[in-house]
């Protein structure tokens, strides 16, 4: 019986959720399935997107060549290098539209190069759109994990954590020093929290506690209520972000979902394509998910990225966290406390929805992929600048460096997998 009411509050959760990104997006979402508590993906249930924009004519032919939509649609916009938005038509039948059924016929021609849907991302990062846990108060005075011990981990490091924005007042305020001169977007905040606000800089502070001296930039992609973005959006930021004068050292974004029939997201496959691969100094970090499947979760999945599961403190993977092909490695994603904005937060998730919870001290108690992942990216940081006994590495260098510390590791119901030592 504990089991189903487990299984009942899952199910119920994923429904809250999507009754929140159908509310912050008024209705533009679609997913893959008749319940919600179902579904593996979010869509944009108006466009596709097209890895050629030259195709847009023959994807009209295919779309018009049945009686089943209302007209051929058209080409909306190239977006992204290399990637271009179309428009989908209505269905005579229904009067709405299809993505399945608009792909089917486009993948009849094979004349036609890569169409995908434009997947929705998820902060937080997990199939059923919830964090593991929500932020929560806490007793402590400081961050957990502690600080590394080493104040010069990083130095001459820059870090950008893709994210919610960060909340400046704690970058000044004294309660949370570790982030002194962290900067980028300022995430608005104020005495009701947001779901999903401090989120980024909860990750920053993650990032700062194993590599106190790293110059730590927060990007913000544009988060509603709901916590999802297209990939479109934060594919571009990236890309702008490693075309700039400055670009990082290590990336980390807690960010991710999975995809129609598993394959990778068209957006992140181009910036690879076009940009990432030329850039051996530059290392992704990214969340495996929150989902306990096995499944890919994209980005992570990648074999560019290192992809990031979540570890207990005894070293057992967590109850929540993705494995397989998403999670490289895995690191302490349970229980971190670090630094997050004074106010009051209602539960979203079922069991503790409407539930109020308040923060006053600067800090919060939170678990996920999401944690876990800024954690990987700032032992990279820290094993880029050495220190006194050893010389700077790569990026790469570091990146394997880090990897070769976990341990192997069996879990009866996951199988084998590589665990990093518990700070």
């Amino acid at each position: 019986m504990a089991g189903d009411a487990y299984e009942d509050d899952r199910r119920q959760r994923t429904r809250d959720q999507i009754a929140l990104i159908r509310s912050a997006r008024e209705g533009s979402v679609g997913w893959d399935s008749i319940d919600e508590a179902d579904f593996t993906y979010l869509v944009d249930p108006s466009h596709v997107l097209l890895r050629n924009a030259e195709d847009a004519v023959r994807v009209g032919d295919a779309l018009e060549r049945t009686d089943e939509f209302e007209g051929r649609g058209d080409l909306v916009e190239s977006l992204f290098p290399a990637v271009a938005r179309y428009r989908l038509p209505t269905r005579r039948d229904s009067g709405a539209t299809d993505v399945d059924r608009a792909l089917e016929l486009i993948a009849a021609d094979p004349s036609i190069d890569l169409v995908t849907p434009e997947h929705l991302l998820h902060i937080c990062s997990n199939g059923s759109c919830c964090p593991a846990t929500e932020p929560a108060e806490t007793g402590l005075d400081g961050p957990w994990p502690r600080m590394t011990p080493d104040p010069d981990a990083g130095d001459g490091v820059r870090v950008l954590v893709i994210d919610t924005g960060i909340h400046l007042p704690a970058t000044t305020d004294g309660r949370t020093p570790w982030l002194d001169g962290v900067s980028g977007d300022a995430e608005p905040n104020g005495p009701i929290l947001d779901p999903y606000a401090g989120h980024g800089t909860f990750a920053a502070g993650v990032v700062r506690c194993r590599a106190p001296k790293a110059t730590v930039e927060v990007l913000r992609f544009t988060v509603d209520a709901s916590g999802a973005v297209s990939e479109i959006e934060i594919a571009d930021l990236l890309g702008r972000a490693l075309e700039s004068a400055d670009p990082p050292d290590v990336i980390s974004l807690s960010a991710g979902t999975y995809t129609r029939l598993h394959r990778p997201l068209l957006a992140f496959q181009v910036l690879w394509d076009n940009t990432l691969q030329r850039m051996p100094d530059t290392v992704v970090v990214a969340a495996a998910g929150n989902d306990s499947r096995y499944a890919p979760f994209w980005p992570a999945a990648f074999d560019w990225a290192v992809g990031v599961g979540s570890l207990d403190r005894d070293d057992r993977i967590s109850s929540y966290s993705n494995f397989g092909p998403s999670a490289d490695v895995f690191a302490l994603g349970r229980n971190h406390v670090n630094a997050f904005p004074d106010g009051s937060y209602v539960c979203n998730e079922t069991p503790d929805k409407g539930d109020q919870r308040e923060f006053g001290t600067g800090l919060a108690r939170w678990s996920g992929t999401s944690f876990s992942t800024p954690m990987v990216a700032g032992m990279i940081a820290a094993e880029i600048s050495g220190d006194r006994t050893h010389r700077r590495k790569t990026p790469r260098q570091a990146r394997d460096s880090v990897l070769s510390q976990a341990g192997p590791r069996s879990d009866q119901v996951r199988g084998p997998y590589r665990a990093l030592p518990i700070p």
